[in-house]
């Protein structure tokens, strides 16, 4: 049984990436910064296999207390990241540093305490990006979308000095499915329109990718896209 941590483990994706380790036998440790009703009822579901753990990125006395807890660690899953729509005139720097600070810094903080753990189970690094920074995204995301492609730039640096001891790799993936996106939102119908399969993206394909990456030892400083086709569109 491996240990897995994942950050931001009660969003969306995080559920999904949490139950897909879960169902495969490891011992999942669902991070949340604030959550922990959530986290709560994800443990109710699955069982001792889940360990809701408080972890809060932009916190590195939290990130220090959080880790005395794991039993080793064999897998981390960056998946903590914020979202926010602004026009280049409109966005304040405080947004800018709000935005890099959790999706970039805080992954940083996170990665490196993580890091002598993982060493020493020869384990691997898997984190979220989006398909944001390989694209200019839908308008007033070039925050986000700047903030996604350092996270890129990280992950395959990272892949470089690590190994071979860790594997780092990355997940790119698509709008996902999610109850906001009813079948009249205009963002849903642009990117099913696009989409090469015309559809968005169900959270749980992603999380298969995910497990994938932490699985196979020949794969390194990969990006792997999940769209549904969107940036083939």
């Amino acid at each position: 049984m491996r240990s897995i941590l994942v950050s931001g483990g009660t969003s969306t994706l995080g559920r999904a990436i949490c139950e897909r380790f879960v169902k495969a036998g490891e011992r999942v440790y669902c991070g949340y910064a604030s959550n922990r009703e959530t986290a709560d009822e994800l443990a109710a579901s699955y069982g001792p296999s889940l360990i809701p753990l408080h972890l809060d990125i932009q916190d590195a006395g939290s990130i220090a207390s959080s880790l005395q807890e794991l039993e080793g660690l064999d897998v981390l899953v960056n998946n903590s990241g914020v979202f926010s729509v602004f026009t280049p005139t409109e966005l304040l720097e405080s947004e800018w540093q709000r935005i890099f600070d959790i999706n970039v810094t805080g992954l940083f903080r996170l990665t490196q305490k993580c890091i002598p753990l993982l060493r020493a189970r020869k384990g691997s690094i898997v984190n979220i990006a989006s398909i944001n920074a390989l694209h200019p995204g839908f308008g007033g995301t070039s925050h986000y979308d700047a903030s996604k492609g350092a996270v890129v730039a990280y992950t395959k640096s990272l892949a470089k000095e690590l190994g071979p001891s860790i594997r780092v790799n990355a997940v790119a993936p698509g709008l996902l499915k999610a109850p906001y996106l009813d079948n009249e939102n205009p963002l849903r119908q642009h990117y099913e329109e696009r989409s090469l399969l015309q559809s968005l993206v169900e959270p749980g394909e992603v999380a298969k990718v995910v497990q994938l990456l932490s699985d196979c030892s020949a794969m390194t400083g990969e990006l792997v896209g999940v769209d549904c086709g969107y940036l083939m569109g």
